[in-house]
């Protein structure tokens, strides 16, 4: 069986990388790669477009990865997760397990990325072992399905969850950039109004009322 890997990072040598390694593998086959949290959760979520398997980086600018993680997790238990980071494993190994993945790894180990996402695919983790520092970690990693049921996301990361392409994209831009609306068009490629009714949408989800408001949520959902 050939296992579909979804891959997300936002830096474009890192994904190129990834491809490259587990193109090596056999028994996996990389069916997408992209730069955004918000686009992978969007393909997580959808039937024809759901990886076997999800590598995600732990720091992204548009949302960071465990809590892309725990919106995974608290929706579906058919997508195992694997975390990449290139920072000490210890800081993030204890949130990543919580949040409902299946491992985690230095981003600078190809071969121990493709043993984890091996190990992963097959219903498996991948036991933790503490980097060290003059200290000892026990962190329990347990399978997607053990995981499911037993985490949750924020309200703020469920609200900005039920969000569409077009929605989020807006969003981000205006807590990004405090941009005008015609400046908004102008990044999107559409019109003035069309980014005025998508705002209002988003707005109306996200039970929110002016931009202060989007920001402190948006910040809140994509960081918690």
């Amino acid at each position: 069986m050939t296992r579909k890997i979804g891959l997300v990072d936002n830096d474009p040598f890192t994904l190129a990388a990834l491809r490259s390694v587990l193109a090596d593998m056999s028994s996996c086959t990389v069916a997408w790669a992209v730069r955004s949290a918000l686009e992978a959760l969007e393909l997580c979520a959808g039937e024809a477009t759901r990886p076997d398997v999800l590598v995600t980086d732990v720091s992204m600018p548009d949302m960071n990865g465990i809590t892309l993680c725990r919106l995974i997790r608290s929706a579906t238990p058919q997508v195992p997760i694997l975390a990449i980071t290139s920072y000490n494993l210890d800081v993030y190994a204890m949130q990543v397990a919580a949040a409902g993945a299946q491992g985690i790894v230095n981003k600078d180990d190809p071969m121990t990325i493709t043993a984890a996402v091996a190990a992963v695919g097959s219903g498996a983790v991948w036991p933790y072992k503490s980097n060290g520092n003059g200290r000892s970690m026990a962190v329990r990693f347990r399978t997607a399905e053990q995981a499911y049921g037993s985490v949750e996301a924020s309200p703020a990361a469920q609200a900005i969850a039920t969000l569409s392409a077009k929605e989020l994209a807006v969003v981000r831009l205006t807590c990004e950039t405090l941009g005008t609306f015609a400046e908004l068009a102008s990044q999107l490629g559409c019109s003035e109004s069309t980014v005025k009714t998508l705002a209002q949408r988003a707005y109306r989800k996200l039970g929110v009322s002016n931009k202060r408001e989007l920001m402190a949520l948006w910040n809140e959902g994509i960081m918690a």
